[in-house]
């Protein structure tokens, strides 16, 4: 496991890659692509309908056949083919996969989750985190700290519909403290969208200096664009001498602490995700498989929410910090289809 200092380090060069990055993709004749799955080309939704029916109804489940379609067909491409299956055979196509799959296996769960639109998705595993006795605060914090402000609001809707719970309400009934009020102001999406104010930035700087984990941190983590807190964390080293996720480290039990302390991951995971999406999500797969057993929940969400967004980046800061490959260490940790399918889904099949 990294030292405290080597970690601190790798996260401040991740930090100048992403002040770096707007100037460099501006200059660029394109924007480019950085998810895994893209759209099939030729593209037949009535032909993927009828060879997903003619899988459904073999007596034996041919997992290959279907990760050959579901692996390389966009999010809205696997929605149309639902549709389509729905007209032609009057079925529910998610329903007959879970039928054929189960949904108590990890092959299964990764073909639902490919299987349910983003909001819904992200929605179920909420509700999911927070039923029956205890409460998975880490995946409330990986979803409501890294979703924007659109993604938020769409969440909160398809919590409702899906769940018909609130979500404001479940939270507060959930969670308590400090992290509650962080997951509040994080369902609030209120976060600016705004040009970076230098003479503010260096003021919050200073305040954050003064208060350290005083509730002016709160509001500036779920407020503040991600271009000013960047900017915010540049003037709050120059002035204390030490990067924030130190102080937030040292102010809530220290960095290496073995005992999980909540709002300590809450906060250090906006201030992650603010430094580099990617780079917070390479850390969210290497903990899940990390040490004794592998948590597949956080493989499964985590890879369906990122492979159309920025994977091939993910997986490129985690053989970075790693020195080993996301492919590698994903076929090290699971096997059979479930295996097959994620590794299809990160391009490295």
């Amino acid at each position: 496991m990294a030292t405290k200092k080597e970690d601190t380090k790798f996260w401040q060069q991740l930090h100048t890659d992403a002040i770096e990055e707007p100037a460099k993709e501006a200059a660029a004749p394109q924007k480019k692509y950085w998810g895994t799955v893209l759209p099939a080309k030729d593209f037949d939704r009535t032909a993927d309908a009828k060879a997903l029916r003619s899988i459904v109804m073999e007596r034996d489940v041919d997992e290959q056949k279907l990760i050959d379609i579901l692996a390389h067909r966009s999010q809205r491409q696997r929605m149309e083919i639902a549709m389509q299956y729905e007209i032609d055979f009057d079925e529910d196509l998610i329903g007959d996969l879970v039928t054929m799959l189960g949904a108590d296996n990890d092959f299964g769960r990764l073909v639902w989750a490919l299987m349910t639109p983003p909001r819904l998705y992200d929605a179920r595993c909420l509700r999911g985190a927070m039923e029956g006795t205890g409460t998975d605060e880490s995946v409330l914090i990986e979803i409501l700290c890294s979703r924007n402000n659109k993604q938020i609001k769409k969440i909160i809707e398809a919590y409702s519909f899906a769940t018909n719970f609130d979500l404001k309400k479940d939270l507060e009934q959930e969670t308590d403290g400090n992290l509650r009020s962080l997951l509040i102001a994080m369902w609030e999406a209120d976060r600016e969208d705004k040009n970076v104010d230098y003479t503010v930035t260096l003021g919050e700087a200073s305040t954050l200096i003064d208060e350290e984990l005083g509730p002016s941190l709160e509001k500036i983590l779920a407020t503040r664009s991600y271009a000013h807190l960047r900017q915010t964390f540049l003037d709050y080293q120059r002035l204390s001498g030490h990067h924030i996720m130190e102080m937030i480290s040292r102010q809530t039990g220290g960095f290496m602490n073995p005992t999980k302390d909540a709002i300590k991951e809450g906060y250090l995971a906006i201030v992650k995700c603010v430094l580099s999406l990617p780079g917070y999500f390479a850390e969210r797969l290497y903990m899940a498989m990390m040490g004794f057993g592998t948590d597949e929940e956080t493989l499964t969400r985590v890879t369906v929410s990122r492979c159309e967004v920025d994977m091939k980046k993910v997986a490129d800061i985690y053989e970075r910090r790693h020195g080993k490959s996301l492919g590698a260490a994903i076929a090290d940790e699971t096997s059979g289809g479930y295996c097959n399918l994620l590794l299809a889904l990160i391009g490295q099949e």
